[in-house]
């Protein structure tokens, strides 16, 4: 058993910081940018970027009287862009059109992401006084690695948030006396309001991507076998009708795994509990059946992705943990189409609670190593998340600092959260 703790770093920005952030963004990406020419020589293209340099108020000429300039080729503009965050690239986007077209550009964007999918963020979300504040740190990979966060956005609320989707959040925000559906960057801080469907009453929205496409869809679900769907990036943003064969009461735990949104309900026809499966691509709707012995893993537990499997975790107290706690049950999706699981139970060892003590811990995930990451339902000072290692049976406390504001509110934590800096207008 080790204990590491990281020490980690919020920042917040007002609007005088952003000025000086963006100046000085151009000076690093700069100095940067000539360095790394300087360094070696290659053939590049024919499109570049013509940034001009002022270190003061005169400006510098040639012998021949054409103002001097820094060209810097795009390609290489990208590569340095590629290592800033997301909020950092959401700032260089205002120094010129030039930058903004290049941060636009479909291949820098996809390429952030496809980069961002390696490097993956912890995503804390604490609701204080109606509204959602955003944070982020490196997700552990090394128990010996330093790392660093800072703070994201925050936001009014009104009901559940959806789990992130390819950096992206949905949930249901109140404005005046209206509440509407909004999708929200909290990398980058964007937001965008959906249209209002014909009805909301009772609806549960989920936010699931489809991958092959590459496009991203909301699903209003309602207790009847009409259900509306949004695609999103079609142009016009219009919600439509599809069936469903199963009236039912969506759940609250929700996993979208390869364009599959995955949510537990009760059949409103038998009171049998299953899950519903909505494939994205083509929007259907198929559903698995609970037997009795995973009715508790299914509709207590969390869903959660297991190595690209749909798997739930739980334990005696459902979705949560102290330090009494014995066992941890883990259920695997093992054949989707013959609806066979695999069941493991994972003894606790004799120090857990003397770790553990007196804390409420939540399952947030399996991280791609294997292990069961828990965060604390509230903030706590400190605040410490748990990787439990399933095989070794270690378990390592990480120390995360700089949301002492919120201590005694609710806090959310998400694995594998991934940082898009596609403009949301763009995305729709």
């Amino acid at each position: 058993m080790r204990t590491r703790r990281r020490n980690v770093s919020i920042f917040s920005f007002s609007p005088k910081s952003v000025r000086l952030l963006q100046e000085h963004s151009v000076s690093r990406v700069l100095t940067v940018g000539v360095s790394a020419m300087r360094r070696r020589r290659r053939n590049v293209s024919k499109d570049r970027l013509t940034i001009s340099t002022r270190r003061s108020r005169r400006k510098k000429t040639s012998p021949n009287g054409i103002e001097n300039s820094v060209q810097i080729p795009v390609d290489l503009i990208i590569e340095i862009l590629l290592r800033l965050q997301a909020k950092s690239i959401a700032t260089c986007r205002c120094v010129s059109k030039l930058w903004g077209s290049v941060i636009c550009r479909q291949d820098f964007t996809e390429l952030f992401l496809t980069r961002s999918l390696h490097r993956p963020q912890l995503l804390f979300c604490c609701k204080k006084n109606g509204n959602l504040f955003f944070f982020s740190s490196p997700q552990l990979q090394n128990p010996y690695e330093n790392s660093s966060a800072i703070s994201l956005m925050n936001f009014s609320l009104s009901s559940k948030i959806s789990r992130p989707v390819n950096g992206l959040i949905c949930f249901k925000r109140k404005e005046t006396n209206e509440t509407g559906t909004v999708i929200c960057n909290p990398s980058t801080g964007h937001t965008l309001n959906l249209p209002k469907p014909a009805t909301s009453i009772g609806a549960m929205s989920f936010l699931v991507y489809e991958p092959v496409e590459k496009q991203f869809k909301v699903l209003l679900s309602y207790e009847s076998e009409e259900h509306q769907v949004l695609t999103l990036g079609t142009g016009e943003l219009s919600w439509r009708m599809i069936e469903c064969s199963i009236p039912h009461i969506p759940g609250l735990s929700e996993i979208c795994i390869n364009g599959v949104l995955y949510y537990p309900a009760i059949d409103l026809s038998s009171g049998d509990y299953i899950i519903v499966c909505f494939d994205a691509r083509p929007e259907k709707f198929r559903f698995i059946t609970v037997m009795e012995d995973f009715i508790k893993a299914a509709h207590d537990g969390i869903l959660i992705n297991y190595n690209g499997k749909l798997a739930s975790l739980v334990s005696e107290r459902d979705c949560f943990v102290d330090g009494r706690s014995k066992t941890i049950e883990l259920w695997v999706l093992q054949d989707a189409e013959k609806q066979e699981w695999s069941k493991l139970i994972y003894v606790l060892p004799a120090w857990w609670q003397d770790m553990v003590g007196t804390l409420d811990l939540r399952f947030v995930g399996v991280t791609r190593t294997n292990e069961i990451m828990l965060s604390p339902c509230y903030q706590t000072v400190p605040f410490d998340v748990f990787y439990f290692n399933i095989e070794k049976k270690t378990m390592i406390s990480v120390e995360i600092q700089g949301m002492e504001a919120f201590q005694g509110h609710l806090v959310f934590t998400y694995l594998d959260h991934v940082e898009n800096v596609k403009l949301l207008q763009n995305i729709f």
